[in-house]
């Protein structure tokens, strides 16, 4: 016997995956839909092997008793303030990241989830990747030491060819650009390999796109609580062709006794090890890592959605938390703070 779930809204760019993990997940018996545009809610419904329309509104939605959790796929700055609305009647949220617009308004979300106990996951995809799991593993099992460095890339196809008038490229909606959208992905990543939290940063930012009111492209430095430095450079820059990826990723970490590599192209995942640690000396000249590159039924992101719901369904946190959003928002405005003033922004903990 599995759960319902409500769903508020269809304007997210990766509402379509997600719908398809709802109709696929296992633990799920119904798929409730309700969005202002009645039509374009119960055609998506229709859509759904699971899913039904639900007439009676939100705010029912909300007081359903028969509803534990909801998700909602649509602009940041209506998903803040519409998460609270959820957890204050109870309800998990499951939406996409980074859940709100600014630091004030996760905190607030923070606040509801201590004082109901309901849970805000946001959809922190990369986190149930195997290759994350497995360069958290090595990273902590020593495998190539103290950590001294990194690199992150997350480069993606132009503002213009994904259409510069979604809500995206709009700070009022957004609250961000790039760094909202993908980088966040890297620093949220970051935390969970590095076992280390970012204590300062300095960044620049620009806008290369006339229709557009947020960062297309950012390059910046880290310093980690562990004394790592790095950067990470995200940007809306690419105009694919036929043959072409159009995303540039990868992830490096360097460390006292050896470095790791993570490079993804054309659905491939090489994760690379060269380790002169104890324990590792079938990477002493450099060795590929294999992972998981099966993915289980869904769109979007199967593996995080199954998690929240095992999670409801047990009483435990779900794979990412209101608190993991609250960190990368506070590291995101760190950052746009330091390109904003010239000058490195350190972060308290």
């Amino acid at each position: 016997m599995g759960i319902t779930i409500g769903v508020y809204g269809l304007d997210h760019p990766h509402a379509g995956g997600h719908f398809a993990d709802l109709d696929t997940v296992a633990g799920i018996d119904a798929v409730l839909v309700w969005d202002a545009d009645e039509a374009a809610a119960r055609k998506r419904a229709e859509s759904l092997s699971r899913g039904a329309y639900y007439p009676d509104g939100w705010e029912n939605m909300l007081r359903d008793e028969n509803i534990p959790a909801v998700c909602i796929f649509t602009n940041n700055r209506d998903a803040g303030h519409l998460t609270r609305e959820a957890m204050e009647a109870g309800k998990w949220v499951y939406a996409d990241k980074p859940g709100a617009t600014n630091v004030a308004d996760m905190k607030e979300i923070v606040a509801v989830g201590e004082r109901t106990g309901t849970y805000f996951c946001p959809c922190y995809a990369r986190r149930t990747a195997d290759e994350t799991q497995k360069m958290q593993q090595l990273v902590a099992e020593g495998a190539i030491g103290e950590l001294w460095s990194f690199q992150a890339v997350w480069v993606t196809s132009q503002a213009g060819l994904r259409g510069p008038e979604n809500w995206l490229f709009h700070k009022e909606y957004a609250g961000g650009g790039i760094i909202y959208w993908l980088g966040c992905h890297w620093l949220d990543n970051l935390r969970l390999i590095s076992g280390s939290r970012v204590a300062a940063v300095s960044a620049m930012t620009d806008t290369k796109s006339p229709e557009v009111d947020v960062e297309e492209v950012a390059c910046v430095n880290l310093r980690l609580q562990n004394g790592a430095i790095g950067n990470m450079r995200a940007g809306y820059l690419l105009d694919p062709y036929t043959g072409y990826d159009d995303n540039d990723l990868m992830m490096a970490f360097e460390g006292s006794d050896g470095a790791l590599t993570y490079t993804p192209h054309s659905g491939e995942v090489t994760l690379r090890l060269r380790s002169k640690a104890p324990g590792f000396e079938y990477a002493a000249e450099g060795a590929s890592i294999e992972v998981d590159r099966r993915r289980p039924p869904g769109g979007y992101a199967p593996a995080m959605l199954e998690a929240f719901v095992q999670a409801l369904e047990d009483g435990t946190e779900p794979a990412a938390t209101q608190h993991d959003a609250l960190y990368v928002l506070r590291v995101a405005e760190a950052i746009y703070q330091a390109a904003e003033s010239g000058q490195e922004q350190t972060i308290a903990w």
